[in-house]
Parts: structure tokens; C-alpha cells; sequence
């Protein structure tokens, strides 16, 4: 199962770049429309959406959403959560 951690809280239409991608201009397919994910700041759970750009041979998930103060979650996957110890 995938783990997700916070990267950044940002403005809407603020650039993010997801490997050289720019995330506002492509279009965002819903792939998981409940991702289950822990705010950074008081440690709240949320319940977000898990998205996919695909740009050029590139595909980039995500999961996104608003917070309460109008600035948009964004969490990439943790690749250290799917190695085994």
C-alpha cells in the first residue's frame, strides 16, 4: 500500500513542479478518490484525492487538496514506505 507524504501547501495556480512538471498545466485524471493522509501542520486527517498527469512518456501521481485555509495539499509518494526492512 502507498504511502503518502506532505510536500507542500500552496496557493491555487501557484507553480508545483512534480519532476520537471508544472502539475496546473496538465490535466489532473482521478485515480483514488479517497487517500487517506495526515496535515502537516496539527496532524488532522484528511481524506484527498489521488491524481495522474500524464505528460509526454512521463506519469506523475499525486494526491491533492484544500485545506481549511484555501491552500492546496500536495503529498507525494514516500518510496521508502514500499521497501521491505
Amino acid at each position: 500500500m502507498a504511502q503518502w507524504k506532505f510536500a507542500k501547501a500552496i496557493n491555487e495556480n501557484e507553480a508545483f513542479k512534480i519532476d520537471g512538471t508544472n502539475i496546473w498545466n496538465h490535466y489532473w485524471h482521478c485515480v483514488n478518490k479517497k487517500v487517506e493522509v495526515k496535515g502537516p501542520y496539527e496532524g488532522n486527517v484528511y481524506f484527498f484525492k489521488e491524481y495522474q498527469i500524464i505528460n509526454n512518456d512521463k506519469t506523475i501521481n499525486f494526491v491533492a487538496g484544500e485545506f481549511i485555509n484555501s491552500k492546496v495539499g500536495i503529498y507525494l509518494k514516500d518510496d521508502l514506505s514500499d521497501t521491505k526492512l
